[in-house]
């Protein structure tokens, strides 16, 4: 199997399609972001990943405004923080990230993690994420225009399962941890069985496991120098 390129595009569930690689925006230095952002669209991404929990949202859509890439030809990627789990509060959520952004419509909307949370960012035993799910769908199907795919991040297969099992709308990506320290093949089989496009993040190493010190990887990266 090749390695993804910068123009390749991977087809989703929706019949829409999803650039192979994007900048990821997450733990940016303040104040860098818009520059990365604008930076990378002049150079050939197409594709940016932010996050309501990133706090960079605002940078993010300066950076694709600066960079005068036409929208269209931008793939946006947010995604719905924990605390705004809950009965009518997605589509705030939503509505802020568009404000944001400064966008009339968002490529990608996924649910972060299936972890429901207060303000202070204690667990809220009070929401069951798959409600939360059932909001993000109704507003894919009110609003089309606004939302044109919905997708699920750091999901098990566990949760996966439960998902699927309880939806109207298949879930486009799930985006998880993806890197030779964490494969996760098992998750990626079942997920693409089931037509999900698995996107993955900290393809280098996270911070917990850099890539780059594991000493199997030292060897190969001395042997192809």
């Amino acid at each position: 199997m090749s390695s993804p390129n910068i123009k390749q595009r991977l087809k989703l569930n929706t019949g829409g399609e999803i650039p192979a690689i994007g900048l990821g925006t997450w733990k940016s230095e303040p104040g860098a972001v818009e520059k990365a952002v604008s930076f990378a669209l002049e150079n050939g991404y197409t594709h940016i990943d932010t996050a309501t929990a990133y706090g960079n949202e605002a940078e993010v859509g300066k950076g694709i405004k600066q960079s005068g890439v036409l929208r269209p030809n931008v793939f946006v990627t947010t995604k719905l923080n924990n605390p705004d789990m809950g009965k009518g509060r997605p589509e705030k959520a939503l509505q802020n990230s568009l404000l944001q952004l400064d966008l009339d419509y968002l490529d990608l909307w996924l649910m972060h993690w299936p972890a429901p949370m207060t303000e202070d960012q204690k667990a809220d035993k009070s929401v069951d994420w798959l409600d939360t799910w059932h909001e993000m769908e109704r507003l894919h199907k009110e609003q089309p225009n606004k939302i044109k795919a919905i997708g699920v991040s750091n999901f098990s297969q566990e949760f996966m399962e439960r998902l699927l099992s309880n939806c109207s709308v298949v879930p486009a990506v799930n985006q998880i941890e993806l890197h030779p320290g964490c494969s996760q093949q098992s998750l990626v089989d079942f997920c693409q069985k089931k037509g999900i496009v698995v996107f993955g993040y900290s393809p280098l190493g996270s911070d917990n496991a850099p890539l780059f010190k594991n000493p199997i990887v030292k060897e190969l990266a001395d042997k192809h120098k």
